[in-house]
């Protein structure tokens, strides 16, 4: 029969392990920057978090075979639960990624945005620059690196800002005697703002700028609610900078 001894002991074991390896999981997502090895370190942590428990309880269960058939029954049942749980664990994000990448419901590129992913509040926004087994890969403004897995992204309120990344149209066009760039900008930006076919959502960018040939030059950046439109719109532009 086991004593009240070992089984704390036992306890506390399982308790160890489990804070070792969420410790090097840890690590692993703040030390190593490199996307390709913290993927590959995580699945290795996981086969090895599975084999210590699958050989940890089967030990145990064995151990109490002769001894108390009672245990064994639970240790054998507590195996197969946390099998059947690993493999849910892993399958689930799989099967919500195979169900979003056969749906079509993100694009490569696009830029989106959920909010409170992590229940702390805050938004997560970046473009979607890979799409992984088992996680949706987004590169945000400041070049930071976020894989969400798949099955967090069911219920989330998400907005859509820029369609496709190709849907992006930059014109350069020759201005002269312009007296206050600023005002000039709002001007030109509100007729812009005018046109059906931009994506109002995206403040179209203007610089001004002079080029080696010593002329002055706006240079506009729009986002596009199609591509088709893009000649449309370089039509409409062009003759209202050739005015």
């Amino acid at each position: 029969m086991f004593s009240i001894y070992s089984i704390t002991g036992f306890i506390l074991f399982s308790i160890a392990i489990f804070l070792f390896f969420r410790f090097i999981r840890f690590l692993n997502d703040k030390l190593i920057k490199r996307t390709s090895a913290k993927i590959l370190l995580k699945r290795i942590l996981f086969a090895l978090e599975l084999i210590v428990w699958i050989v940890l309880i089967y030990q145990l269960a064995e151990k109490s075979l002769n001894k108390q058939p009672v245990l064994f029954v639970v240790m054998s049942l507590l195996l197969v639960f946390i099998i059947t749980w690993t493999f849910w664990f892993v399958l689930r994000d799989y099967l919500a990624g195979l169900y979003i990448r056969m749906a079509g419901r993100f694009k490569l590129n696009e830029i989106i945005a959920f909010d409170d992913l992590h229940g702390s509040g805050q938004v997560v926004k970046g473009e979607i620059i890979r799409f992984e087994d088992q996680n949706l890969v987004l590169e945000t403004q400041n070049h930071t690196i976020v894989e969400l897995p798949y099955n967090k992204l069911f219920n989330r309120k998400m907005e859509r800002h820029i369609q496709m990344v190709d849907e992006e149209l930059t014109l350069l066009f020759e201005i002269k005697n312009i007296k206050d760039k600023e005002v000039y900008k709002q001007e030109v930006k509100k007729q812009i703002l005018e046109l059906p076919w931009i994506n109002h959502n995206e403040k179209p960018k203007l610089i001004i700028q002079k080029l080696q040939d010593m002329k002055t030059y706006l240079e506009v950046k729009v986002i596009l609610i199609d591509k088709k439109y893009r000649n449309r719109v370089e039509e409409v532009l062009t003759k209202y900078f050739g005015k």
